[in-house]
């Protein structure tokens, strides 16, 4: 069964088809997160536009209708994940995740929004975070680096007028999202 699901992930990445606009000028472009751009009196959706390195983020909030959310006062926790990351995954899934499974992408996308302010001063290790997707994140401290569900978070602590927004570089999949999306 195993190889079954191997070869089948084989063909359908040799097979890939090309993404659109946002991820392919995302893949061709090398942006370094940064907080630079970000501003403590916008929201965190705002802070998101503004910065180039959040276009496949900001793309996605958009289809699935997480706007709705993250422009109301909050607070929220976002763990935001870069272009980069969204380029991580295959292209096939990409696709179908922006295109096709708004659900998935909605149900993988609450997974990175927890629904209180909170900076990593205030993480414990071992720490379960509760998400708006229902399942928990778990935070790890190690020496001077903070992981979520093992991810280092890169950029902690950027302020927002509803929130607080942590950069990461992969993303974060909840245990009932339905595997063919990831």
């Amino acid at each position: 069964m195993r190889l079954k699901m191997l070869l089948t992930a084989l063909v359908l990445f040799s097979f890939s088809i090309e993404c659109n606009n946002d991820y392919d000028h995302a893949k061709h472009t090398t942006v370094v997160a940064s907080a630079t751009h970000m501003n403590p009196a916008q929201t965190i959706l705002e802070n998101m536009k503004s910065d180039s390195a959040y276009t496949i983020l900001d793309t996605a909030f958009d289809s699935t209708g997480l706007v709705e959310t993250l422009i109301q006062s909050g607070p929220f926790t976002i763990f935001a994940p870069t272009n980069k990351a969204f380029r991580k995954l295959p292209p096939v899934v990409f696709e179908s995740l922006m295109q096709a499974r708004k659900r998935d992408l909605a149900n993988i996308l609450s997974y990175h929004i927890v629904a209180s302010s909170i900076k990593t001063k205030d993480l414990r290790d071992g720490q379960k975070l509760r998400t708006l997707a229902g399942d928990e994140l778990i935070i790890t401290l190690r020496k001077d680096k903070v992981l979520v569900n093992g991810i280092e978070v890169m950029s902690p602590d950027i302020e927002s007028s509803n929130g607080i927004i942590h950069i990461i570089d992969d993303m974060l999949f909840p245990r009932n999202q339905d595997n063919a999306a990831h």
